[in-house]
């Protein structure tokens, strides 16, 4: 039994998980299982849930119609003692897969805190950071010509140092522009900084959500 709980500490070490498959007993706060409740309810298509804002659509739309598992876990992410709770994809073949987060929560007072959200326009990504810390990586579309591309660290329950670059598509000249946070930037450098911000994307192993 020690062999196995070494062997998958290590695992999680080195492989970034936010998750220990072999736990049994999860101690999930109260604010937080009002959360899971609302979206075992939005999965299984209740309207009344559909229709709340407290409620992100993805999910149901991944869940009802992309035929895939919905996983949650709890994680620290900026290492204050509050674990915050992530509701994304799961797969049944995680070490092929790199899933989205559709919401990341924390706890405010006693009451659950949206902390940040992804949807399919603009997929969410958790990134491992040096210093053992934690950032977000999203990667969307406002249109068919514009293409987004955001990344920040999580620190002292805020994301900061946020980077967004746009990639807009002239259809009179089939020409590409790029802007680092509004000022005009090479794509040489755009790519550069896409490529390292989606290198640092961290694999998130959830449980299902059922």
């Amino acid at each position: 039994m020690m062999k196995k709980i070494t062997a998958l500490l290590l695992t999680a070490m080195i492989c970034c998980l936010a998750w220990t498959a072999g736990a049994e007993t999860v101690r999930v706060p109260k604010a937080y299982e009002t959360i899971l409740n609302l979206a075992r309810k939005g999965m299984a298509g209740d309207r009344d849930v559909l229709e709340q804002e407290e409620f992100n659509p993805a999910i149901y739309m991944d869940s009802h119609y992309g035929n895939r598992n919905v996983g949650w876990t709890l994680l620290d992410l900026d290492r204050n003692g509050t674990e915050e709770l992530l509701i994304g994809r799961s797969a049944w073949q995680p070490e092929k897969d790199i899933l989205w987060i559709f919401d990341i929560w924390t706890i405010k007072g006693d009451q659950a805190q949206l902390f940040a959200r992804g949807w399919e326009q603009n997929r969410m990504y958790l990134t491992k950071e040096s210093g053992n810390s934690y950032g977000l990586y999203f990667e969307g579309a406002d249109s068919t010509f514009e293409s987004i591309f955001e990344h920040g660290l999580i620190r002292d329950g805020r994301l900061t140092g946020r980077e967004a670059i746009i990639a807009f598509t002239d259809m009179n000249t089939d020409t590409v522009s790029w802007t680092l946070n509004e000022a005009e930037i090479d794509e040489e450098r755009a790519e550069e900084m896409i490529g390292k911000w989606k290198s640092a994307i961290c694999q998130v192993d959830m449980m299902t959500l059922e």
